[in-house]
């Protein structure tokens, strides 16, 4: 079986890049096979900005609902589109993304998948409601999204690597406690396409972000596969991870 990963696609965005979203789309419906699946680790929509009915009616979105008819699809929110929690978590509440499914941070196969802001201290003691109003302040913002706009800074560069660290850190700490069998943790968040694996931590693999890069990722048993459009190239560049 094989995952077409993406995160941090932020539709709904000013700056969105809906061209390489439809390119995406193109790729795996052209390359999907049955029993593959979508995995989608958050942020796919930038709910702050122009509020959640307009991403909702977003033709992007119809795009993506429309994929998720022909290969299983399942979402987990990101801190940008975290509205769609209650109706993960409550029942009764029509799913207004079917047939994609919501669902939680989950462990597949030894691995952690999660959306990442849960290890960002920028964002992860910051109450919802405050999260709006500080999106919607006209000052700059310490995200890594809104840090990395067009170009990779030191400060960037800083907040990747402390939200890498501390999601490794706590990964670490929870498989001790729980005796889970894990080899590393797939996360979105930062919008920067990275793998790192060292002899004394999990590897960690970001799987990149539509919204700057233009980079999701395949997996399958034996490895991971960056794919990155590049626009003056008009093709996909490809960076094969194995596994092991």
């Amino acid at each position: 079986m094989t995952r077409f990963i993406l995160s941090d696609l932020h539709i709904g965005h000013k700056d969105a890049q809906y061209e390489i979203m439809d390119r995406a789309i193109a790729y795996i419906r052209r390359e999907a096979k049955p029993g593959d699946e979508i995995w989608g680790l958050g942020d796919w929509f930038h709910m702050y900005e122009n509020g959640f009915d307009y991403c909702l009616q977003h033709p992007m979105t119809k795009k993506f609902c429309a994929l998720a008819a022909e290969i299983p699809t399942k979402l987990l929110p990101g801190n940008h589109d975290h509205i769609l929690e209650k109706y993960r978590d409550t029942p009764g509440l029509v799913n207004p993304l079917a047939p994609i499914k919501l669902i939680e941070p989950f462990m597949d196969g030894g691995i952690w998948y999660c959306h990442g802001h849960e290890y960002d201290p920028s964002v992860q003691y910051i109450p919802y409601w405050l999260m709006w109003l500080w999106n919607h302040l006209p000052q700059k913002k310490t995200t890594p999204g809104r840090l990395r706009l067009n170009f990779i800074t030191e400060r960037y560069i800083m907040l990747v690597y402390l939200v890498h660290s501390r999601a490794l850190l706590h990964l670490q700490d929870k498989v001790k406690k729980e005796h889970a069998e894990c080899t590393g943790i797939v996360l979105g968040h930062t919008h920067l396409p990275l793998y790192q694996r060292s002899p004394e931590l999990l590897f960690l693999l970001n799987d990149g972000d539509m919204r700057h890069s233009g980079t999701f990722t395949i997996e399958n048993k034996k490895e991971f596969r960056h794919m990155t459009w590049k626009p003056g190239q008009q093709q996909w560049q490809v960076i094969n991870i194995p596994k092991n």
